[in-house]
């Protein structure tokens, strides 16, 4: 697998070196002989070797220029601080670079609005896609033929993935290393990460395959269960809520999030349990009945399940990591 992080200027590192490390753990959790027989390379591209000025001021060294990049498999463009219009008239090599490696066979995931370079190239006419809540106005009038989803943090389209932060794009990160490394090494992968990725009040969004519109009364739903999560909860009461039955509720919700209603809310309280665990002093208990468990040891039973640590050794790890820091 080749993956390339294409460097232009104002371009906010963020949006590079923590995928960049994500991805880079993910392939080395990997059995030996997966790491020999299918190797991952990650470059940094850009329209020459100089490293252009981004947001920081750190320098950070491309690895190839456009022309002498070759084919990649995945192709990421992080965000670009302010106003980005300027800095696409910079880069003039992106936009036909960008064409040629999608009609290769690439994928291409744009973040905030590192998302108008693949406007620019109209790969994105007629499809939906999502941006900077900030520069939704303008992106919108400047790109009228793309379907501007603003409920969406994140959007998939026939291989183009937008997102509107670094948060989401974290969060894609980890789908795409489930899909393409397996569910322990994404486990692992968020474990090390995910109490660093900022939790975001925008709703994620995976639009698998691209061609199912965004649907309010699953977005209800989820907003639902993101304010219910101590209580005890059924896919009937969510139905119930949405005013949809049940089967059509449960058919609705695994098309459009990618999972089915139990296993989102269970992600939910996970979520929200290693958020508790890490900024707040709650006993094992309290922490449980938060997250809708009534027992702490079926809420330990659970959350080691999912992050192959117990709720202790988890807030072990992160106290140490922030008090190094």
């Amino acid at each position: 697998m080749k993956i390339a992080f294409v460097l232009y200027p104002r371009a906010l590192i963020t949006g590079i070196s923590l995928a960049a490390e994500m991805l880079s753990s993910a392939a080395s959790l990997r059995p030996k002989q997966d790491q020999r027989s299918k190797p991952v390379s990650i470059s940094v591209v850009a329209e020459s070797l100089s490293p252009p000025a981004v947001k920081s001021g750190l320098r950070l060294q491309p690895d190839l220029t456009l022309k002498a990049s070759g084919q990649f498999d995945f192709v990421i463009l992080p965000p670009i601080w302010g106003n980005p219009i300027s800095a696409l008239k910079q880069c003039p090599g992106l936009v036909p670079w960008l064409t040629q490696q999608y009609q290769q066979g690439a994928k291409i995931i744009a973040t905030g609005t590192g998302v108008c370079w693949l406007a620019e190239t109209g790969l994105l006419d007629q499809q939906v896609a999502t941006t900077h809540w900030y520069y939704y106005d303008k992106f919108a009038a400047r790109y009228p033929a793309v379907v501007l989803n603003r409920q969406a943090s994140i959007t998939v389209a026939n291989g183009l993935y937008c997102t509107v932060s670094i948060n989401s794009q974290s969060e894609l990160i980890l789908f795409l290393i489930r899909e393409h490394f397996g569910q322990s090494v994404a486990k692992t992968v968020e474990t090390h990460f995910g109490h660093e990725i900022s939790q975001s009040d925008q709703q994620p969004f995976y639009q698998i395959g691209g061609e199912v519109q965004f649907d309010e009364s699953i977005a209800l739903a989820q907003d639902w269960l993101k304010r219910n999560l101590s209580r005890p909860i059924t896919a009937k009461d969510v139905a119930e809520q949405c005013g949809l039955p049940l089967r059509t509720f449960q058919r609705r919700f695994k098309t459009q999030v990618g999972q089915t209603p139990h296993e989102y809310l269970q992600s939910l309280r996970m979520e929200a349990a290693q958020i508790l665990l890490r900024d707040f002093g709650l006993s094992l208990q309290d922490v449980a009945e938060q997250v809708g468990y009534r027992d702490a040891h079926h809420f330990s039973t659970r959350f080691q399940q999912q992050f192959t640590l117990s709720p202790s050794q988890y807030r072990h790890m992160v106290k140490a990591k922030i008090y190094q820091a």
